[in-house]
């Protein structure tokens, strides 16, 4: 296995960590704060607009400043990443600014804020069935992953490290792999 490949593997095992984090622990934590602050019963949000823009408040945003402060941090990142032994940098070399984190991972993040969109459109849609303008945001949704990951895979990196000018590459502190850690097998080769 390439080394392009072995970091491309790590990179998703970490957003699973990462999301892991974030959904399992964060929206836990905001899904109890809800239900006690409402006795259980928490209001309708009244259009699909509204549905979203908490979604993005109490999600998006803070997954997004989460990963854009980690990785512009001293440690270069997030928990995921630290625990994978990886480290995020400028193209070359060196930490990333918070600016160039934000924009990284804003980008990652505009295809799920799509299919929130489509999701809470839809959902509001009731029998009217699905409208025909979300079929954009539907391809959005669905398109961007998937180039994220093909790019990951074929490449090494996806385009929203290439917009920010950054890699993500293995720590420095990160022990180097072994033959005996990886199976017997050498890291380095196909």
């Amino acid at each position: 296995m390439t080394e392009e490949r072995v970091i491309a593997v790590r990179r998703l095992l970490a957003f699973a960590v990462d999301w892991f984090v974030l959904v399992v622990l964060w929206g836990g934590l905001v899904f109890g704060a809800v239900m006690i602050a409402t006795g259980g019963n928490p209001p309708q949000p009244a259009s699909p607009w509204a549905a979203q823009g908490i979604s993005f408040l109490t999600m998006t945003l803070p997954f997004t400043l989460y990963l854009a402060l980690c990785e512009s941090s001293p440690m270069r990142a997030s928990l995921g990443k630290r625990a994978l032994g990886l480290v995020v940098s400028r193209e070359t070399g060196g930490r990333l600014s918070f600016g160039s984190a934000l924009l990284r991972n804003a980008v990652k993040f505009t295809p799920w804020e799509f299919g929130h969109m489509v999701a809470w459109q839809s959902a509001f849609a009731g029998g009217g069935g699905f409208p025909a303008w979300l079929w954009a945001p539907a391809a959005i949704a669905f398109g961007g992953p998937v180039w994220w990951l093909v790019a990951l895979l074929a490449a090494g990196r996806t385009p929203y490290d290439r917009w920010a000018a950054a890699r993500v590459v293995r720590s420095p502190d990160a022990a180097e792999p072994t033959a005996a850690a990886d199976g017997g097998r050498d890291v380095g080769s196909s």
